[in-house]
């Protein structure tokens, strides 16, 4: 699932629908490297409550992120949380004009609001181990499998 429409949900006689979604998250680019979602989708609990014309959607969910560590350039594997939220009036987002935003007629983009909760979600520098000696200035050998390493 890509994208939801608002218009879906069934609030019946409450002012909160909780719904479990599988998200599809392509690929994307940080620093020039590029991650990916475990799977290509991303599990959420999303809560919508709505007060009048007003909704609030949360969405809470865990996955990895793999790619590239930054320190050796060998596979990284990351766990992150992904937390997003987005206030919406009568089916558009609220905020600053110059502000992309995530629902537009109604239609939620789950893809891109998920892939941006996971891009802030993401650690400072994506490793594959914390402990990682990262590549030699000199020669570009991985220091974590060159044992004793000098020039």
């Amino acid at each position: 699932m890509r994208r939801l429409d608002l218009r879906s949900l069934r609030f019946g006689g409450s002012s909160e629908v909780a719904l479990r979604l599988p998200v599809d998250v392509a690929p994307f680019t940080i620093g020039g490297l590029e991650y990916a979602v475990g799977d290509g989708l991303v599990e959420i609990d999303l809560k919508a409550s709505r007060v009048g014309g007003r909704l609030t959607l949360r969405a809470l969910g865990e996955t990895t992120i793999g790619g590239c560590c930054q320190r050796c350039l060998e596979d990284a594997v990351v766990p992150v949380v992904v937390e997003c939220e987005d206030y919406v009036d009568e089916g558009r987002s609220e905020g600053d004009d110059e502000v992309e935003r995530y629902t537009s007629g109604g239609v939620v983009d789950l893809e891109r609001w998920v892939r941006d909760a996971l891009a802030a979600g993401l650690p400072g520098r994506i490793v594959c181990r914390e402990d990682c000696r990262g590549l030699c200035p000199r020669c570009g050998a991985n220091l974590n499998e060159a044992g004793a390493h000098g020039h």
